[in-house]
This record gives structure tokens, C-alpha cells and sequence, in this order.
């Protein structure tokens, strides 16, 4: 399952970024030790693969370019057909070498490059660069293990395509975050999501590098936590919270937060 980019998340891809900052979270108990050498090759292999500031900004302009002249193919072709209706009905020449469409693509040109220019801007601030705390966690090479003990769990299903999102209530009263992507990739073979595997169970242990918050390895055990179907998810991507993070929304409120009442409130 995916959402829109963010902060930092799994080494796999998958994370967000979650705006609620309600109260201090903290997991059921945290210790720190060396990495292992498979953990540190996997933050070299992240750190290695990150975009640097050239490549950004190489990605950044063929973006822009792509976009002016797509944007300006648009407006001319728009042009185009607006001059056929027109010399269709008032036996008016707004063809290709016209002077009125020579006057258009000279004023379209610049202003479609202007645009361009600034929405690849924008695209390229909006990506997340956790250089530095990739090269921290690689130089201090130690981890963080996590430990929860969860009691109740509920789940969530995004209407798009059916994946599925667990809450799991910790001892501390704590809420986790876990996405199920399997149930997600059901759903997109036109398969049912509930038959996915996955199964919520009583302990989790969290292997996650500090700086950059990278989840190398997450292992659940223990009982396996009942679940009642699931609430349908009323909000968009850019507001689920972070998969495998601690959720800022407390357990009594998920459904009216994050359910069909959230979505009604938005309307």
C-alpha cells in the first residue's frame, strides 16, 4: 500500500508523512545495539542509491521541459479546434499560419515555460532528502530495537482498492500503525483483500535506524489479536498515518478521525 511521500519509512518505499503531533509517543521499550553487517549494507545500499543534488535538479528540468511542451501543445491544439468551429461558422482564418496563431504560440511559449519552470520547483522541494541522517546512522552504525505488546487491534480499508490498515492498541494505550500491502495488492488483481495473510499478533519487535527512521526489519510474534470487519477509511492518502510509526490519534477516536464520519465533516 502506498500514499503520497513524506517522511521518512521502510527501506522498501513505503512511509508518509502524518501532520498530528497530539502527544509524545513512544514504544513499549527501546534499546540500542551495533547493526548488523546485512542492516548496514542496507543503509550504504540506501544511501548510495539516494538522488544527489545534481540528479535533482537534472530530473527537475527534464520535468520542466516535458511539462512546457506538453502545456503548450495543449494550448495550441485547443487553438486549433477553437479556429476550425470558427471558420466553420464565421468563415474566419485561425489556422496554423495564421497571424493570430503565430501571435498566440509567441505569447504561449514563454508563459508555458514560466509554468513549467515553477511547478517543477515545487515538485522537486516536495521530495524528501534524508542524506545526512543516512550518513549518521551509517557512521554511527547502530540500531534501535523497538518493543510493543499490543491488546485489541482494529482495521481500516481504503474504498480504492480495498488495502487494508490496522490499528493496533499497545499496553501503554499507544496506537500503531500497520498497512497491509498484500491486501492492497489483492485488490488490485481484482482479488478479494480479506483473504490476505496478514494477521495482527500480541508482540512486535522493530528494528529501525535512528537518524533517518529507516524500518530495516519488523517481526511479529505471540497471540494472534481478533478483529471485527473492517471500517470503511473516509479520509485521502495524504492524511493516513505513517504505516509501522506510532499514530498521534488516540484509540477512541480512529473511527470518528479517520472513518466514514471524518470524511461526512469534510463535505
Amino acid at each position: 500500500m502506498r500514499r503520497q511521500s513524506g517522511g521518512p519509512g521502510r527501506h522498501d518505499g513505503r512511509g508518509g508523512g502524518s501532520s498530528l503531533t497530539e502527544s509524545p509517543l513512544v514504544p513499549t521499550s527501546v534499546s540500542q545495539r551495533p547493526a548488523r553487517a546485512d542492516e548496514l549494507a542496507a543503509l550504504q545500499k540506501l544511501l548510495s542509491e539516494a538522488p544527489t543534488s545534481v540528479t535533482r535538479l537534472k530530473r527537475g528540468v527534464a520535468n520542466a521541459v516535458l511539462l512546457w511542451a506538453v502545456s503548450l501543445l495543449a494550448v495550441v491544439a485547443a487553438w486549433l479546434a477553437l479556429g476550425w468551429i470558427a471558420g466553420k461558422a464565421f468563415d474566419i482564418n485561425l489556422g496554423l499560419n495564421s497571424t493570430a496563431t503565430l501571435a498566440l504560440v509567441g505569447v504561449a511559449t514563454p508563459l508555458c515555460a514560466v509554468v513549467a519552470a515553477f511547478s517543477s520547483v515545487r515538485w522537486i522541494r516536495t521530495w524528501p532528502d534524508h542524506r545526512a541522517q543516512l550518513r549518521d546512522d551509517v557512521a554511527q552504525s547502530r540500531v534501535n530495537e523497538e518493543r510493543y505488546v499490543f491488546s485489541e487491534a482494529k482495521r481500516f480499508q481504503e474504498p480504492e482498492h480495498g488495502g487494508l490498515i490496522y490499528f493496533l492498541r499497545s499496553d501503554e494505550n499507544e496506537v500503531f500503525t500497520v498497512f497491509d500491502d498484500e491486501s492492497q495488492s489483492l485488490g488490485i488483481d481484482d482479488k478479494d483483500p480479506l483473504q490476505s495473510r496478514y494477521r495482527p499478533q500480541s508482540h512486535l519487535v522493530i528494528v529501525r535506524a535512528p537518524k533517518s527512521r529507516i524500518v530495516l526489519g519488523s517481526q511479529f510474534s505471540g497471540s494472534e489479536l481478533a478483529v471485527a470487519r473492517p471500517i470503511e477509511l473516509g479520509v485521502p492518502p495524504k492524511e493516513w498515518p505513517e504505516d509501522e510509526q506510532l499514530c498521534a490519534i488516540p484509540w477512541e477516536q480512529l473511527e470518528q478521525r479517520l472513518g466514514s464520519a471524518a470524511a461526512a465533516a469534510t463535505i
